[in-house]
């Protein structure tokens, strides 16, 4: 039959608890991206005013503000859902949630790296250190964090007022053992 209310109200909370992981991992992700990106830019011009592009030095700027662009970038699709197919055809290991979260400590190590210039405004050196909170915070949760199906299986069980037993990824997440795809 039916579930019964005492069966709804055990899963609300881990639901709710999933959702809020999720959205706040979305929310880092686009963020941080967007962050990357600001970076890129700001060094870019930053590199070009000050004439630093004619040394060897500013190269160095230029090619890794191209890649925090790209990054950055790549953040921002995943999340979005844009291009998954062709981003998982050319970055395979995007594909797979330790892939996910290396890039993301990967991105997080990058920007907070950038914090440590003894040249780099106090402004910059704490959004460099946020961003690379949140991308370690999005890298975390990709490894222990919560999944989508695992989200939306709950919410559609909610919504439906299914069995339990129906419902594998949520009796498990009830129970606070691994769902079994």
């Amino acid at each position: 039959g039916p579930a019964t209310r005492p069966e709804a109200a055990r899963l609300a909370p881990p639901m709710a608890r999933a959702e809020l992981l999720l959205k706040g991992k979305r929310l880092c992700a686009l963020a941080s991206g967007g962050v990357l990106i600001t970076f890129a830019v700001l060094s870019l011009v930053g590199c070009f005013i000050s004439f630093l592009w004619v040394t060897p030095i500013g190269w160095m700027i230029i090619i890794s503000s191209i890649w925090y662009a790209a990054f950055g970038g790549l953040m921002i699709a995943m999340q979005l859902g844009y291009g998954a197919k062709l981003i998982t055809a050319n970055a395979g290991f995007l594909d797979s949630k330790y892939g996910r979260a290396m890039f993301y400590f990967f991105c997080g190590s990058m920007a907070g790296s950038s914090a440590g210039s003894h040249d780099a405004w106090l402004v910059a050196q704490i959004f460099a250190y946020i961003n690379w909170g949140m991308c370690w915070f999005v890298g975390i949760l990709e490894l222990c964090g919560p999944k989508e199906k695992v989200a939306n299986v709950l919410a559609q069980h909610m919504a439906s007022q299914l069995p339990v037993e129906h419902v594998p990824a949520a009796n498990a997440l009830a129970q606070h053992a691994a769902p079994s795809f």
